[in-house]
């Protein structure tokens, strides 16, 4: 038995001084932050050069860029383009235009479209454009004691739309916690999250992440058993809590402003991983997953580094020449540390000079038991009004500053 198969095809036939208007996909992505680019062309190919290119939003008069007369007419763009688009003409001759947006934001989501008209025809494609924007790397910091348990804190900031906040124990089982978001000028979002841990878990984790988006942001802490050993000065503090509540609530609220500082929620938009580089250890500091450093009695037998401290200091991988960046140091209980920026061409085998601005250091110090301080070139001495077990660095390179921040109390110290 033979089969026949039959094929209709339809064909759309355009009259002489016709084209069509071929644009992007029905739906374009993009990333908040990032540039766009819209390209339009006409089918058959054919020159747009005498026509009048308009690359519009929601509507044909909201004009995002407008090509008319052979003239590139920037100054008929709305407002919140101006300064912001570029018209690319280079193959308008065959037809092609193409319209890149700078530095997306949330308010450029939205429906699009490009109308190409000569004398005798016009004809537009339209499509949507979809955004979305990666915020920055969770911060955890641990608040203090609360009802028995540690209250850890998450905070990230930069999000579009509205991400998803999770704590996730050692198994990547999901904890209940208290979370929130505020949209900013820009409507970006800042998400913070609390947990309370009742008892030592191990690893605890906040993640973050966008909705329908498999991927997502963490960073881990580590929640060991000695947290929640008593000691002398935690049942003084659960007295004194009883003794003197009204105190308490005070304090409390206290910390609340100090948390809100707009300062430091301003710096954790700019947070970024840093790790050790341990080719640049004293052979006295063992540095162990690239972000702890341990001080050792004896030096180590480590290979010979130009990049190598003669003084017990360690330098990170990172180094950075402009923009702003900030990052949290675990200090915890040490007698003695200093963390902060050096310029990369300090002398590192120079023991003898003073870690001040004037040699290439910028530091904040804790040298022995309740004296903080810094160097602006002498010695400034430092009183921070809650002794820190964990700094936060902010280096704004345009700016010319260095801050140094307190995380137990969210307050800037210097």
């Amino acid at each position: 038995m033979a089969f026949v198969f039959i094929s209709v095809l339809s064909f759309y036939k355009l009259v002489s001084g016709q084209w069509q208007v071929k644009g992007p996909d029905k739906f374009v992505q993009a990333s908040v932050g990032e540039d766009a680019v819209f390209s339009c062309s006409l089918f058959p190919e054919t020159s747009a050069k005498a026509m009048e290119v308009r690359f519009f939003k929601n509507q044909l008069h909201a004009v995002v860029r407008l090509y008319r007369d052979g003239k590139d007419l920037e100054s008929m763009q709305m407002s919140q383009y101006q300064g912001r688009t570029e018209l690319v003409k280079d193959f308008i001759a065959r037809g092609n235009v193409s319209l890149r947006l700078k530095n997306i934001t949330p308010s450029d989501i939205g429906l699009y479209g490009c109308w190409f008209s000569s004398p005798t025809y016009d004809e537009e494609a339209t499509w949507e454009l979809q955004a979305s924007g990666w915020g920055s790397l969770p911060l955890i910091s641990m608040v203090g004691y609360v009802d028995g348990g540690i209250q850890l804190l998450c905070l990230s900031s930069g999000w579009f739309p509205q991400p998803i906040v999770q704590w996730k124990g050692p198994q990547g089982e999901h904890l209940s916690s208290d979370s929130r978001a505020n949209a900013d000028e820009h409507s970006l979002f800042d998400v913070e999250t609390s947990l309370t841990i009742q008892e030592s878990t191990g690893s605890i984790s906040c993640s973050i992440h966008l909705a329908e988006q498999s991927h997502e942001v963490e960073s881990r802490v580590l929640i060991e058993e000695t947290f929640f050993q008593p000691s002398p000065w935690r049942l003084a503090c659960i007295l004194l809590v009883l003794v003197c509540g009204g105190l308490c609530v005070v304090i409390t609220g206290m910390a609340i402003v100090f948390f809100r500082s707009k300062e430091l929620r301003e710096a954790r938009k700019h947070a970024v991983e840093v790790t050790l580089d341990p080719e640049t250890a004293h052979p006295q500091l063992c540095v162990s997953d690239l972000k702890t450093v341990t001080r050792t009695r004896t030096p180590q037998e480590v290979p010979y580094s130009k990049k190598r401290f003669t003084r017990k200091s360690v330098v990170a991988s990172q180094g950075f020449q402009a923009g702003k960046h900030y990052w949290e140091v675990d200090v915890g209980y040490n007698k003695w540390w200093y963390v902060g920026v050096c310029r990369d061409d300090v002398d590192r085998k120079e023991t003898r000079a003073t870690l001040s601005p004037n040699n290439g250091y910028w530091v904040f110090r804790l040298m022995r038991e309740d004296w903080y301080s810094t160097f602006d070139p002498h010695v400034i001495t430092l009183v921070p009004k809650t002794p820190p077990t964990r700094v936060g660095v902010f280096l704004d390179c345009e700016g010319g500053t260095i801050s140094f921040f307190n995380i137990n109390d969210q307050s800037l110290i210097c």
